[in-house]
């Protein structure tokens, strides 16, 4: 028979240990009822991410790499993984582009988070003459300290260079992904 045990609060006896007996599981059935520090509490993954191309010159534009999610605890740090697939293509014997990551907490405004300088010269490519492909990979902590929906956006930036004719950001079915995980504290 089993019985339901009541408590508010979980000690030791003795030592710091508490210890579940070889062969027993201490279960928990709803994801919200055990928190760890620094243990994952939710990952939200994109789906379909939709090819981009950025063919305005010197300006910083959203590409399709944009999913949110909303932290239990504004104590919450959020892992945030990108890796994107992308190619600076053009004509010119210099191609340069970057890439930089904004947050917007519920629709708010935008604050820049990640390359925060606006480095436009993180792709760089000399003595080419046609196109170039790789793929942008980042993780980055961050610390939204809120409860409402976070978005983040990746965005694209194709440098001046003459001849430069876009940089396009492949989707998913090139391998491109977004991952959000929250970590609790």
């Amino acid at each position: 028979m089993a019985s339901t045990l009541k408590i508010n609060n979980l000690d030791s006896a003795s030592g710091t240990t508490i210890t579940v007996p070889t062969g027993k599981k201490l279960v928990v059935t709803d994801a919200g009822g055990m928190q760890v520090p620094h243990m994952v509490g939710q990952m939200v993954q994109s789906g379909t991410i939709a090819d981009h191309n950025n063919s305005a010159e010197a300006t910083w534009a959203n590409t399709n790499y944009t999913l949110a999610i909303t932290p239990t605890a504004t104590s919450s740090k959020v892992l945030v993984h990108f890796h994107i697939p992308y190619r600076l293509s053009g004509s010119g014997t210099n191609m340069r582009g970057s890439m930089r990551l904004n947050r917007a907490i519920s629709g708010g405004a935008t604050t820049l988070v990640w390359n925060t300088d606006s480095n436009v010269e993180q792709f760089q490519v000399r003595n080419a003459t046609n196109e170039h492909d790789a793929i942008m990979s980042m993780t980055f902590l961050d610390s939204p300290s809120t409860t409402n929906a976070v978005t983040y956006t990746m965005q694209s930036y194709r440098h001046n260079d003459s001849g430069m004719s876009f940089i396009y950001t492949y989707g998913a079915s090139r391998g491109g992904n977004v991952l959000l995980q929250e970590i609790l504290q």
